[in-house]
């Protein structure tokens, strides 16, 4: 099987052919100098903390630079799958159920895991891994700026729901069982608490792709709000809220768009720090280009939406 550690396809040496795939166990090895931008003792605790809440398939033991935890079968989507009227409904109540049944711990990862991770990012792009950046932001300082606007929109509103979050649900992360008609999500090495806002806005970034990105794809305010309800609608009977009305959805799309920008800041930073790190053959730092530069345009539209 295959599977994506943010972006890159890697080979778990799975044989697709046993008739018996619940007795199958991944290994999940660590890349080299991520322990840079992941927590690798939170990212287990993670998996375990979601596997007793039966999110996650069950970690049976760690070595030196991974561990080793049960299979999930079923396809991972494509751009095309994952927009599908009969899978995205799906994939919106999972996320929602995830969402209000593991117990979120601390404050929001957004804004303090980009601090940390600007401290890993130089001041100026001259490294020659870093030059495409300088099309679409001048330096550290510019994308500081940024991140101190997105931060202070933030805190005019204390009352954002909260809690526990994937927080890189792109299409390699998301399992559909098509015989049993469920979804699963892997891979929670960013998962923390958070805005849950920010987990969906960032989902439906990824609806663009991830090796090659159509920005065209983004889903628009129908489609969104088609699948806001089955969100809502799900996360409203597990917290027994009432019914879901136009103006829970309209709260909630505004809210996702404007965390849609923050998920594009997120992983263009994140992009920067890998393109400097990252032993792996994906250019790293033209991902992050472009994730600047559909930040900036999208930022007039979406900023004031909060």
């Amino acid at each position: 099987k295959q599977w994506y550690q943010r972006r890159v396809a890697i080979t778990a040496g799975i044989d697709e052919t046993s008739e018996n795939k619940n007795e199958m166990i991944l290994l999940r090895v660590y890349g080299n100098n991520t322990d840079l931008i992941i927590d690798r003792k939170r990212e287990l605790e993670t998996h375990i903390k979601l596997n007793k809440a039966g999110f996650a398939t069950q970690v049976y033991c760690t070595v030196n630079n991974g561990y080793f935890y049960g299979y999930v079968d079923g396809n991972t989507l494509s751009i095309e799958t994952i927009r599908g009227p009969k899978i995205a409904p799906i994939i919106a109540q999972a996320i929602a159920r995830m969402h209000c049944s593991v117990p979120g711990e601390g404050e929001p990862i957004f804004q303090s895991t980009l601090q940390k991770w600007l401290r890993l990012v130089p001041d100026y792009f001259t490294a020659v891994k870093l030059k495409v950046l300088k099309s679409a932001v001048e330096n550290k300082a510019a994308l500081s700026r940024e991140l101190r606007a997105l931060d202070q929109k933030i805190r005019k509103h204390p009352n954002l729901e909260t809690g526990f979050c994937h927080n890189d649900l792109l299409l390699g992360n998301i399992i559909y069982n098509d015989d049993k008609k469920t979804i699963s999500v892997i891979d929670y090495e960013y998962g923390n608490s958070n805005y849950l806002a920010f987990d969906v806005g960032n989902h439906f970034n990824e609806y663009v792709g991830v090796e090659t990105m159509n920005f065209k794809l983004y889903p628009d305010e129908t489609y969104q709000r088609w699948w806001l309800r089955f969100y809502l609608e799900e996360f409203h009977r597990c917290k027994s809220l009432g019914a879901v009305t136009e103006e829970h959805i309209t709260q909630l799309y505004n809210q996702v768009n404007f965390f849609s920008l923050c998920g594009h800041l997120f992983w263009a930073t994140w992009g920067i720090i890998q393109a400097l790190n990252s032993d792996i053959a994906f250019d790293y730092a033209d991902y992050s280009r472009m994730k600047f530069e559909e930040y900036f345009n999208q930022k007039e539209k979406f900023f004031d939406l909060l």
